[in-house]
Formats: C-alpha cells, structure tokens, sequence
C-alpha cells in the first residue's frame, strides 16, 4: 500500500456543525487519531474552507441556522475542485427520508446523533480507504501505461535501430553484431512478455525468455505449437482475447486484461498491448507485443473493492453492495413480472442498553452473534447486510409467496429467544422487523428502503419482538407526520401557537381561583389542533423546551395584564404544564427568572405542573431543579395523579403542594361506581402530607356535590366551563361567576 495514504496525519477532515460541543468533541477525537481537523460552524463558513483547501473528508450536519447539510452538499458536488470530496452526513434526523435525501444529493454515508465515536472512525477510515484505493488503482495504471509505453517505445526504438543496422551491415558488421547483443540483454532482463509474429499466418519471430516465468511453459512450446497462445487463456476470456485480435488488425494496434491458466491450475491476469508493424507503403510485416502480469495488483484491486463493499466488523455486505443488488433485483423485475423478492429491515431492541451497560465489545460481539444467527435462517441465494449501526437488510430472492418472507422473519424471532453467551454475559436481545415486497410498483431501492424502515418503525412502536409488513397507509401516515413536523419547526416562528384557559374553582367557595393554561396550535390550513396530536412530536423533535417556554412567558404575561387590568383578578394562579426536557434542562430556573422578571408576576401567583413519570425517573439534579423553583415561592403540582405507577417515596422527597387527581377517577363518581373510595383516598392522601387537592374533570353536579362533601379544594372541568380563549376568559373574570 503506498504510504501516501497510509497515516491519518495527512489526511485533512472538514467538520462542519452548528454545535460547538460537537465541533469540540469531534475535533478532539479526530486529532487523537492524527487527522488533521478544521471545523465550520455554518454552511457558507464550510462553503468558503472547502473552495481555499480542499479536505480529504467532510462530516456535514444536517440543520444548520443558514443553510441546511443538504444544500452545502449540492453547492460543493457542483463545483469541480469539491466534487469528488467524500461526504458523511451527521444528523438527529433519523426518518428514512432524510437518509435517502442525504445519499440523493451525494452523500456517501449518513450517522445518526447521538453517535458513537468508534462508529465515526470506522466510517472515516472506511470512506478514506476507498478514496485512497481508488487514487491507489488510478495511480497504478497510469504507472503501468507509462511502464508498457517506455518498453515499447524502447522496443521500437531499438527496432528500428537494429533494421538501420541491417541496411548498413555490409559497413558496419561490428557494430550490428554488438546493437543486437546489447538488445538480446535487454530483452532476456525484462519481467515482461516481449514477443513478434509475422503478420501473414502467424510465425513466432521471436519471444524472450520471460515467457516461461509468466505461463509456466518452456518458451520452445510455443514453437512448436502456435495455438498454444488461446489454449492457455481462461475459457470466459478466449472470446474476448479472439475479439482482441480481430481488433488489432483492422485498428493496428490493441490491448486488453484477461486470464490464463497455468498448467498447475493456477489462474494469473495479464495485460497484454501489441501494435501493427507496417512497411513505407502499409504493407503489414509484422505484430510485436508486451504482456505484463498484473496479478498482483488485481488482487490488491480486488481486495481494496470487497473491503470497500463489505462491513470491517462482520463481514457482511455493507449498504452500498446491498443497494446495488436491490438495483439488479429491480431490474429484473421489470423484465420478469412474475418474479417475486422480499427486503427485510431488521433493527436490533434495546441495544443501546447492551451498549451502555456492558461496553462496546460486548456490543459488537452481539452484532457478530447475531449476523451469525441470520445466515443460519437463510438460503445461500439470500443477501444480508449491515445497514449501519444495529440495523440490518436482508434481500430475499426469488420467493413463492409472502409467506416464505414471514417464515424467515419468525424463524429469527425463534431463535432469538434463547440468550447469547458473551464474553462470561448472558444477552437477551430481541428484533424488530419491517418487511416490504416487490410487488408493489416500485421503482428505486431507496423506495423500498423508505417503506420497509417505515414498516419496522411501526412493528418497534407496536411493542418491539416483532414483524410488520408494509402497506400504503403507513406511507401517508409517515408522510402527515413529516409534514407535521416540518410545519411544527415553523409554527413558533410565525407565532401560530396560542393559549385557552380553563377556570379553577374553589369547591368549598364556589369562586373562581385561577386558570390552568393549555397550548392550541392555530395551524393555517388544519385549523385549530389540539395538544395531543403535537406535543409527542415536539418532544421527540426537540422542541418541547422552547415551545414550553413560549407558553410559561405567555401565561404568565397574560395573568399579570388581567392583573393589572381587573382588581377582581388579583389574586389568581396560573397553572403551566412542565414537561420532562424542561425539567431535565439545565437553564430552566433562569428561564422561570427571567420570564418572571419581564412579566412582573409575582411567583406565588404560578403553579407549575409536572407528571408522576418525570419523579419516578429523578435524578438528585431534578430534586435540586425543583427546590430552586420552590425557593421562588412557585407552586407545584403533580398532574393526573393516581394514573401512573404512583409511589409515596417521592412525595416525600419532593417539595410538592398539590395533587391533581386524574380525570379518570373523577368519571367514576356516579350512582353505579364501585370505585368512588379512591378519590376520597387520594384526597386524605394530599390533606395529610399538608398537600391541597386539585379534581381534574368535573363534568356533573353530582360530582361536584360529593367533592365538596370529601373536602377536596379545587376542581376544573366542563361543568364550570371548557378552556377558553383569552377573550372568553377575560369576560368570565369580569362577571366573576358563583358556581
């Protein structure tokens, strides 16, 4: 291998991120490995570095403030002094269709964030090597152009020296015997095949002694045989060599690689160039010829294409050997439309855990284990490959009907039950299965890698362990969810959000105490959507901690106007959802303060909220999150209480002063319940831990009455009134209603 490209410390990597933590710890790393790193922070910064000195690689974040991965990716494929530069997408984005998009453009590879750094070196060294290998092969044979032209042109020259020396050998008779000595040495040192036939049915004129190392048969052979020359070439290249010939004749001059094998079976690759010799008047007098053996840099070529193709820690194809063999299966198709193949998309549950607990090698034991498991429950004529990370595609060929797809997907869920022993570890681990079928008019492998990551997304959200085939509906559904997100992304931006208030009644007094505030989404063409249908995506996007804030900083601006406004309102509250990444982030009390602080509430005036989930998964980071929210005198509340895995360790713990009890248990105060004792239960619960009762849910009188009569504090529902918006529940202020 030459040693151009041998050490990472010549190699140059592009990083380009708008999160400097990553820059840092990415930078970092590469630099351990002896890369030579320079970062962009942006798109057009990346644009500029990439046009002054071009990197060896270029790892491209997706979502950047100015422009996206994906457009940096376009401008640098456009411009030539760029276009070959490899180019690793790395993104949170994790939808099939932002993957297909990132290869669409030129992408040679896509990492999914949160990475893991060992994954990020092996796909660098990866893309590298294959650059390499290709400048490597290039390299080669313009060495070997160069090599064949300087032995023929020496040959030629030495030819025509020794033809010079034949007109004029009755003057120099000396010097000819000495021109054709020194040309014999020359000929019998060379490693190549230098041979001459006659151009009218062939005789050998001559054939160096080089001909025995590379065929393995005495140079005298040939003399005696003239059709020894085809016998010896491999039976899939006679045609090709016979078509080489033709060729030479009508073009005078040809070359071509095939091969040949030896007498000892061995198969050897040649390169062989021959040219035409004519006379002053184009007769033709003869053919000369060199043949080199190039065996060696073949299985170099080879070597350097299967590593390129296949994955270093499995052996397995990797995902550009797969996609090319999903391209044929394709093709085939259309030309056969009978002809049936199934692609599998199988991803690995929970082994991040595995990961996270038992460390990489366990890990990537498990992944070898498990590429073992596959290729025992499948045909020879199956393909299975390492799609990335954990995930796998298999291709099955040739199949009778869907249910020989069925009967693999539950023979590796079968044989997944038994454990795996690792290195002194017994492993569980369980798959989920997304399995598309060809026939289903499609036209690209990307295509069916988007369904079938769709379908095993959808067999992992129906409880992981199993198989889900795909159907057109999933698509839509992906694809609403998509674009719900992509309109999601810019909802704040064009302020499309807004807030409905629903009254919180004291029970004993019958007077109106406060309002719980709930985020709508006013989308321009869905209309008003409500907060179960996007808040999940919010959260899963990474939007909830600005959204939340957006809707804290609201709540609390509008209570403190009514405030100002209404003397009647002096003394509300205002209860605002938290949710669990806003607990989690680290700034959230200087966000209360600083909200706080441009509204003028006072926090006595705010509730807070938060689930039983967020406190039965704490953290001592939580606790001290929440007594630094308490310190400011803001309430808060548990939501939905009694609906979780409800544990009374953590009140204790936490500084809490409210329980809402879930609407659920609410709807079973009624002459029919059997169940009605549990709110009465969690109501004691709250009074004896110094805690006020909130009822969620209170839709009839009947209920409102035996609350009353337990002594719970406050209560909301549709019997006082629905949430309303700000304009509705300004005028409830004012008419300050007795319930």
């Amino acid at each position: 291998m030459n040693s151009e490209w041998a050490t990472a410390s010549e190699k140059t990597i592009l990083i380009v991120d708008d999160i400097p933590d990553n820059l840092r710890v990415l930078s970092a790393t590469l630099s351990e490995q002896g890369y030579k790193v320079r970062c962009a922070k942006n798109g057009n910064m990346a644009l500029k570095g990439a046009q002054v000195a071009a990197p060896d690689l270029i790892l491209l974040d997706v979502k950047m403030p100015d422009i996206d991965g994906y457009e940096v990716c376009q401008h640098l494929k456009a411009e030539m002094r760029t276009r070959e530069i490899p180019i690793i997408f790395m993104s949170a984005l994790d939808d099939v269709l932002d993957k297909v998009r990132a290869f669409e453009v030129g992408g040679v590879d896509y990492i999914t964030k949160p990475f893991q750094v060992e994954e990020v070196l092996a796909r660098i060294k990866n893309q590298l090597a294959l650059q390499a290998a290709k400048a490597e092969i290039q390299q080669l044979n313009i060495k070997l152009e160069q090599r064949v032209e300087q032995r023929t042109a020496q040959l030629a020259a030495t030819n025509h020296k020794l033809q010079q020396e034949i007109l004029e050998r009755q003057q120099a008779v000396q010097l000819l015997n000495e021109s054709e000595a020194r040309l014999e040495s020359i000929l019998n040192s060379l490693e190549e095949v230098v041979w001459s036939v006659t151009a009218q049915n062939p005789t050998l004129i001559y054939l160096n002694p080089a001909a025995q190392k590379v065929y393995g048969i005495p140079t005298t052979e040939f003399l005696k045989n003239p059709h020894l020359w085809l016998e010896v070439v491999h039976p899939e290249d006679r045609e090709q060599v016979e078509k080489g010939a033709q060729i030479l004749r009508s073009q005078g001059s040809h070359s071509s690689e095939y091969r040949i094998v030896r007498a000892d079976g061995e198969v050897r690759w040649l390169y062989a160039r021959a040219h035409l010799i004519c006379d002053p008047t184009g007769i033709p007098l003869r053919i000369d010829g060199i043949i080199s053996d190039i065996t060696d840099r073949k299985r170099i070529e080879q070597q350097l294409i299967y590593d390129a193709l296949h994955d270093d820690l499995t052996g397995l194809p990797n995902r550009t050997f797969f996609l090319e063999r999903l391209e044929l299966a394709l093709r085939y198709t259309k030309r056969h439309p009978d002809y049936l193949f199934a692609v599998l998309f199988i991803d690995l549950d929970r082994f991040k855990i595995v990961n996270d607990s038992l460390g990489h090698a366990v890990g990537d034991r498990l992944l070898i284990a498990f590429t073992s498991l596959m290729q025992q429950c499948l045909r020879t004529s199956d393909t299975v490959a390492r799609f990335g990370g954990d995930e796998f595609t298999i291709l099955l060929e040739d199949i009778e009907q869907i249910a020989d797809a069925i009967k693999i997907a539950d023979r590796i869920q079968a044989e997944l039950a038994q454990p795996f022993e690792l290195e002194g570890h017994t492993v569980f681990t369980t798959a989920s299965i997304g399995i598309v079928f060809s026939g289903m008019g499609y036209e690209s492998p990307a295509e069916l890698l988007r369904d079938a990551d769709t379908a095993m997304y959808r067999a992992k959200e129906s409880g992981k362990a199993q198989y889900t085939i795909f159907n057109p509906d999933m698509y839509a559904q992906t694809l609403q969810l998509l674009h719900l997100e992509r309109d999601l992304r810019q909802a704040l931006e064009r302020q499309e959000f807004c807030l409905h208030y629903q009254p919180i009644v004291s029970l004993s007094s019958g007077q109106m105490v406060g309002f719980e505030a709930l985020i709508r989404w006013q989308h321009p063409e869905r209309g008003l959507v409500f907060p179960g249908e996007f808040i999940p995506i919010a959260e899963e996007i990474g939007l909830i901690v600005p959204i939340g804030e957006w809707v804290l900083e609201q709540a609390c601006a509008r209570l403190r106007q009514w405030q100002l406004q209404f003397p009647q309102a002096a003394n509300l509250k205002i209860s605002v959802n938290l949710a669990s990444q806003q607990i989690n982030h680290p700034k959230l009390s200087e966000q209360i303060d600083r909200i706080l602080a441009v509204t003028g509430l006072d926090g006595s005036h705010l509730r807070l909220e938060i689930t039983e989930t967020m406190l039965l998964h704490h953290t001592e980071a939580t606790i001290d999150m929440l007594l630094k929210i308490r310190s400011k005198n803001i309430q808060l509340s548990i939501d939905d209480f009694g609906k979780g895995y409800s544990s009374l360790s953590y009140l204790h713990r936490f500084p809490i002063n409210t329980l809402k009890i879930d609407s659920y248990f609410i709807s079973q105060i009624n002459p029919n319940s059997e169940n009605v004792e549990i709110v009465s239960t969690i109501n004691t619960l709250a009074h004896n831990l110094g805690m006020d009762a909130i009822a969620e849910g209170i839709e009839t009188a009947q209920q409102y009455a035996q609350l009353k009569a337990w002594g719970c504090d406050f209560g909301q529902g549709y019997f006082f009134a629905k949430p309303l918006d700000f304009h509705a529940a300004e005028a409830l202020i004012i008419s300050n209603p007795q319930w």
